[in-house]
């Protein structure tokens, strides 16, 4: 439970910042937590007139548009959070867009989703930083491990490429 707060509370305070690696462990925690944090603010937002948030908002001074400035602002940055945490596991794994394929195609790929949650990065230095220290030696050289990930999200089960 530790890790999972301290990677949420990382991940919100560096809601912008889509610099550096994030470990497999660091990426599922943060995804898990965002989810969690999205519900908890559709929660407030829903329930935003109970007694116990009227009493919250009446302590803190804020009206009604105030409130909702707020929770707006606080899924923004959970947002954010998340698409930077991809784009930092993005790095750690060092995916590259083959020329045929664009962003938008490699993310609705829900390969690639299940990749960035059970791939593991690479223990060497590359373009964006060292490596997490959260990730494991790999028994693939550095070379095997960065086409098995291609290989992962670019190539059928049969073995065939595909073909747009």
């Amino acid at each position: 439970m530790g890790h999972f707060i301290k990677n949420n509370i990382y991940a919100l305070l560096h809601f912008c910042s889509p610099a550096g690696r994030d470990s497999r462990r660091m990426f599922c925690d943060i995804y898990k937590g965002s989810i969690l944090l999205a519900l908890a603010g559709i929660f407030i937002c829903v329930w935003r007139n109970t007694i116990a948030l009227l009493y919250v908002r009446d302590w803190l001074v804020i009206s009604d548009t105030a409130c909702w400035i707020l929770l707006a602002i606080f899924e923004l940055v959970v947002c954010l959070s998340f698409v930077c945490a991809t784009i930092r596991r993005w790095q750690d794994l060092d995916i590259r867009i083959p020329a045929n394929e664009s962003l938008r195609e490699l993310i609705q790929r829900p390969r690639f989703w299940a990749v960035l949650a059970s791939a593991e990065g690479s223990t060497e230095k590359n373009q964006y930083g060292p490596a997490p220290a959260d990730n494991p030696k790999s028994l693939l050289a550095e070379g095997e491990l960065s086409q098995d990930i291609h290989k992962k999200l670019f190539v059928d089960m049969d073995g065939i490429e595909e073909l747009k």
